[in-house]
Parts: C-alpha cells; sequence; structure tokens
C-alpha cells in the first residue's frame, strides 16, 4: 500500500502537505475510533467545521471499521463524492469543497489511486485491508491530543465569554441604578453616565467590555463612599420626614383560626406518621405495582417520567442508577465519567449525543416524549451497544430513536438490555 499518494489533479496546499506527514508518521498513537470521534466532534467549532463540512465528517467516521483504528492498520474509507453528495444533499462541488477543507484542517488524508477511485479490498480472513485507496483518518489519529486540548480550550473559552456577557448585563443595571438614585455631585453623574455609554458601544470582545465595566463599577463605588452624607440618598428625605401611620392592628380571631390549623396539621402528621396509610408507604406501594404492570397502550410519557395520564413508566421505575452504571462501563470509560446519579447521566447525555451522532433536536424531541432520565437511560444504552459492537449499529442516532418510539408503544424493554449489558 502507497504510503503518501495524492493525486496529480489536487493542488497541494501548506495545510494539506502537513496532513499528509502526519499520514506517514511512523509512531502510531494508540487509541479507538470512540475516543477519536468524540474529541473531533467537540473541537470541530475550533477548527472551524460547521455545517455540511460537519455533516460530512460526521458520516465519514460511521463509515470507518473499529479494527482499522489500531495501530497496525489505517482507519480509511472509500466512498466517491457522488454518494457523499446523495447523503448530504448537497452538491458534488460541495462536498469536494468539504473534504479539502477537512484535509487542510488536520483530520483527513488524501490516499488517492492512479485513477482517483477508492475502493478497499479486504483479506476474507482477518477483514485487514489489502488494498485501499480513499480518506485516511490518520493525522486524527495522531492529533487525538491536541483535539482534546483544543476542545478542553474552546469550552472554556465559551464558558468565560457566557459568564462575561453576564456580568456585562449585571454590571450595566447595577451602575446604571446607582447613577439613576442620584450622586452629590451633577459633574460625577454626568461623567459616569459617558464613561457606561462609552463603554457599552466601545467595539470590543466582551471580555474586555466585562473589565471596563468592573473597574468602572469599582470607581462608582468608591466615588460614592467618598461622598459621605452628600451622596448616593442626598436626595432621599431623612428619616424624620416620612410621615408613615404605623399599622398594627391584627385580627385575633385569625391567629385563633392559624393554631387551630397548626394543630389540625400537626394531628394529621402524627396519624400518617404512625398509621398504614403513611404517603411514604403508598408511593412505594404505587412504584412496586407499576414495575409489576406493562405500561397501557398509547399513554405518552412526560418529561418526569410519568405519563400525562398519571401513570408511572414502568420501564423506568424498573431501573436503577446503580443497575445503569455497571451496564455502561465502556460509555463511562470513553467519557470519563461515571453515573452515580441521574443528574450526571443526563449531564452527560450532550457528550453522549456528539460521541453517537446524534442532533440537538433528535435529543430534545426524545426528551419532551418521554423526560430526560428515560431518554438519557436510552441514549447511554444506545452508545454502550455501538461501542461494544460498532458493526451491530450503523446509525445510533436511528436506533436511539427508534427505541423511544418503541418506549412509547409500551415494547421497549429497557431493564432487560441493561441487566444484559451488566451480565456481559
Amino acid at each position: 500500500m502507497r504510503t503518501h499518494a495524492v493525486a496529480s489533479f489536487r493542488k497541494l496546499t501548506p495545510g494539506m502537505l502537513a496532513s499528509q506527514r502526519l499520514a506517514m508518521a511512523n509512531d502510531i498513537v494508540e487509541t479507538t475510533k470512540a475516543e477519536v470521534a468524540l474529541a473531533l466532534k467537540k473541537s470541530a467549532p475550533a477548527l472551524g467545521i460547521d455545517g455540511t463540512t460537519y455533516h460530512v465528517l460526521d458520516i465519514l467516521i460511521g463509515l470507518t471499521k473499529a479494527d482499522d483504528w489500531k495501530t497496525d492498520r489505517r482507519p480509511l474509507v472509500a466512498i466517491s463524492n457522488e454518494k457523499l453528495a446523495e447523503y448530504v444533499c448537497r452538491s458534488k462541488r460541495t462536498v469536494v469543497r468539504c473534504l479539502k477543507k477537512l484535509v487542510e484542517a488536520g483530520v483527513l488524508a488524501y490516499r488517492d489511486s492512479s485513477t482517483g477511485r477508492r475502493f478497499i479490498y479486504r483479506n476474507d480472513t482477518t477483514g485487514e485491508i489489502d488494498r485501499g485507496y480513499g480518506l485516511d483518518f490518520s493525522p486524527a489519529r495522531q492529533r487525538v491530543a491536541e483535539l482534546k486540548r483544543i476542545a478542553a480550550e474552546f469550552a472554556a473559552r465559551l464558558k468565560a465569554e457566557q459568564e462575561a456577557k453576564r456580568s456585562v448585563n449585571r454590571l450595566s443595571r447595577a451602575i446604571q441604578d446607582m447613577l439613576d438614585l442620584g450622586v452629590g455631585d451633577a459633574n460625577l453623574a454626568i461623567e459616569f453616565a459617558q464613561s457606561l455609554a462609552e463603554a457599552m458601544s466601545r467595539p470590543c470582545h466582551v471580555l474586555e467590555r466585562a473589565e471596563i465595566l468592573q473597574s468602572l463599577y469599582e470607581q462608582l463605588l468608591e466615588a460614592l463612599a467618598t461622598d459621605g452624607s452628600d451622596g448616593i440618598f442626598k436626595e432621599m428625605p431623612p428619616e424624620g420626614d416620612i410621615t408613615v401611620t404605623p399599622y398594627n392592628n391584627t385580627n385575633p380571631q385569625n391567629s385563633i383560626d392559624s393554631k387551630k390549623r397548626t394543630s389540625a396539621h400537626a394531628d394529621d402528621i402524627e396519624t400518617n406518621a404512625s398509621g398504614d396509610n403513611a404517603p411514604e408507604k403508598e408511593q412505594i406501594s404505587k412504584l412496586r405495582a407499576a414495575s409489576r404492570s406493562p405500561l397501557k397502550e398509547g399513554s405518552a410519557v412526560g418529561f418526569t417520567g410519568v405519563s400525562q395520564q398519571g401513570e408511572l413508566n414502568p420501564q423506568l421505575s424498573a431501573v436503577s442508577i446503580g443497575l445503569v452504571e455497571l451496564a455502561t462501563a465502556n460509555l463511562q470509560e470513553t467519557l470519563g465519567v461515571k453515573f452515580t446519579s441521574w443528574a450526571r447521566l443526563v449531564a452527560s447525555a450532550e457528550q453522549t449525543c456528539l460521541l453517537v451522532g446524534l442532533s440537538l433536536s433528535g435529543w430534545n424531541s426524545a426528551v419532551s416524549r418521554v423526560g430526560d432520565k428515560m431518554a438519557a437511560t436510552v441514549l447511554a444504552v444506545t452508545a454502550e451497544k455501538a461501542l461494544r459492537d460498532p458493526e451491530a449499529i450503523s446509525s445510533p442516532g436511528g436506533y436511539f430513536r427508534a427505541c423511544i418510539d418503541r418506549a412509547i408503544d409500551g415494547k421497549l424493554l429497557l431493564h432487560k438490555s441493561l441487566y444484559g449489558l451488566a451480565e456481559s
């Protein structure tokens, strides 16, 4: 197999040459398809990969074989530009530009045949590639650590920018409120008002604007503190000038009623705590009954795992977070998290969606239909199965949607899937 075949019709660029050098590296980085896929999808916005280019990347990653990502093989995918154009509903020229963008971003490398045709011949016994030409993911495999760092820095930058936006809104309102109350020196108030307007209209990054407003806010506080009694409360009347008739009239009857209500409520609590009809026992009985009874056909499951008809979803009530944790060991290792609580499982759904290629709209639709906990559990099972046997589930996103439909119909045996994964 040729190591760095680039067709003569391609115009080489510095980015393309850099990707070809990465594809020729001898010290192959040991990683997995899932690890690289997650790193690529997280770092894609920072690399400028979006829109159709991201769609093409997602398809190409899905077409690679998991075993081809081993150190003694090459993650090669052979698909024509015409077929890719059909998949993404774009023109062939658009697909060509997207592939070039991925190559220059250091994600892919060209491995062209003499005719430009892409194909792969595999060994019938071992499944290894005997001869193949197409698109090589070796550059992404070599850069997996760098891609993770880029993704982390991008996430940190987004978080800092969001916090800065909140600070800008908070500080600008606080400064304006203090100015509206009035300061002792009118010229000083005008000066701060002009500074605030200049800071808000100045063309700069949100982080810089937040720093400017923070400095202005501290200066205004200092000015008000040094202004003394003639400061911010100058135009407010003194305490003795405010004439307010105190309202001390109380209704003794209301107090008696209140005591009676409190006493009655205490009696109810005492009765429930000592009797057989305590709310906790009733709730436990309902949960046990729901876990043994099938979900009625046609009942829609809401956001909290309770159907709109008021019945508990037995598929979720029969599942514990401990079972989910035992059944999804591979997924937790890939994401670097532990599903020790439902909150953590739901919080990791965004990363899991990136891992399996599920769109945000698909996830939101599932949450609106079956609730966040149920949707997150189904998503975790889907990702775990895809990680264990990538060939068994060609489209994890479609598999997830089908499971949600089965859950709505009451035909999804979620607890059995979890038990099977945990035992295997």
